[in-house]
């Protein structure tokens, strides 16, 4: 009687090594790839937080800025007179067509404008500050235009539209954000 052993012995060649070898490859690659792919995502999301986190700051200064002029008061003497030049008066409202077109303005302009937390017509009273951001968020006011009521009446009774402009920074200096807002205001 022939060995059953003999006969399958010699039917195999050692096809295993290779064919596990192989799968132990595409493991391997796929575990770079997955693990590849997980530094990218973790990228992505710090950088959308760090995002949300400039655009938070950017909204608290438009905010911030449109709070100051809406406290202003409703009467025509409170108007905030804008400036034409270097925005040094009280106001610190630039007047129209003074300031530029562009809703993000250079660096020189954003190094003049005020800072978050800051009363316009007092650079000292620094109140609150926004906190897990590189720098503190920034703003100008522009009055865009002035409707009056009519012309045979009073000239400082009417609605004025402001361009508020802010920018954020996140917790990093390389994420920045620019909001651009438009508030309308009556005076009596």
């Amino acid at each position: 009687m022939k060995s059953t052993t003999n006969t399958i012995s010699k039917s195999q060649r050692g096809a295993a090594l290779p064919v596990a070898l192989i799968l132990l490859g595409v493991l391997l690659m796929s575990v770079l790839v997955g693990s590849q792919s997980a530094v990218i995502q973790q990228r992505l999301t710090g950088n959308f937080r760090d995002s949300s986190i400039a655009f938070q700051a950017a909204e608290s200064a438009a905010r911030w800025s449109a709070a100051w002029l809406q406290s202003r008061g409703h009467s025509a003497l409170s108007r905030p007179f804008p400036c034409s030049a270097s925005c040094d008066s009280t106001s610190r409202v630039w007047a129209v067509g003074n300031y530029p077109a562009d809703p993000a303005p250079t660096d020189a302009l954003w190094s003049s404008a005020r800072t978050y937390g800051t009363d316009p017509t007092d650079d000292s009273s620094l109140s609150m500050t926004v906190a897990g951001v590189h720098s503190q968020p920034r703003f100008i006011m522009e009055q865009q235009r002035f409707l009056r009521d009519d012309l045979a009446g009073d000239p400082q009774k009417g609605v004025a539209f402001y361009r508020i402009t802010s920018k954020g920074i996140g917790s990093r200096s390389q994420s920045e954000v620019v909001v651009t807002a438009v508030l309308a205001k009556r005076f009596e």
